[in-house]
């Protein structure tokens, strides 16, 4: 595969490609990093940061390239940035970390996109998308508005890791899964797991309200 050379932007938080991103820009040498993307290609990757108490390099290996949409200057000298994920790339060499990380990169899409075994996966974990999203609407006191789940695979297994609630390292350990069909094995199954986690949280909100209620059909009767 060809690489090329990216800036890097190491963050607290796991880009997906079709994920949105903004950005609240204020460190000079991010500011001035984002000057140099909106001069040449508009891109820059985003890599999961590592902790401060770790070693260089500052982020993990795998990450996803974005897209600078839109900025907004503003007064103080700061930027609001809107970016979109687009390509999960590997970082084959970090070159300079000063003023700001560049990193030598490959591709790395996803492997077996046309696996036989897509098919039943991708029914499966389509089920479990949108009963996940509708009982975390209803935990959450909103309305999720979700008939049916993507078709294609490959978007299906990226808005499944970008609606997950669990932490940054295992987003990432999902972000650097080669295979499609693992992929959504593993998303699945991380659905499967939460669906029940979500399905006692809201039996527990709807036994808090009735007990609620019942103390205060009791108060206004005394």
């Amino acid at each position: 595969m060809e690489s090329l050379d990216l800036p890097l932007f190491p963050l607290n938080t796991v880009l997906f490609p079709g994920m949105a991103l903004p950005l609240h820009i204020f460190e000079g040498r991010y500011l001035q990093m984002i000057d140099d993307c909106l001069n040449k290609t508009r891109q820059f990757g985003v890599v999961l940061a590592r902790p401060e108490r770790e070693a260089l390099p500052e982020g993990y290996s795998i990450g996803t390239s974005a897209l600078i949409t839109h900025v907004e200057r503003l007064k103080d000298g700061h930027l609001d940035i809107f970016t979109a994920g687009l390509e999960r790339f590997r970082v084959l060499d970090w070159i300079r970390t000063e003023p700001y990380a560049v990193g030598r990169i490959e591709p790395f899409p996803l492997e077996d996109t046309q696996a036989k075994e897509l098919v039943g996966l991708v029914r499966a974990a389509s089920g479990y998308f949108v009963r996940y999203l509708r009982l975390a609407g209803d935990v959450l006191g909103t309305v999720i508005r979700v008939d049916h789940a993507p078709e294609d695979a490959s978007t299906l297994a990226y808005m499944m890791a970008i609606a997950r609630q669990i932490a940054n390292e295992e987003k990432q350990g999902l972000l650097g899964i080669a295979s499609l069909p693992l992929l959504l094995w593993k998303e699945a199954a991380i659905m499967s797991r939460e669906e029940v986690l979500l399905a006692r949280m809201k039996t527990a909100q709807e036994e808090q309200a009735v007990y609620i209620r019942g103390i205060r059909d009791w108060l206004s009767l005394n």
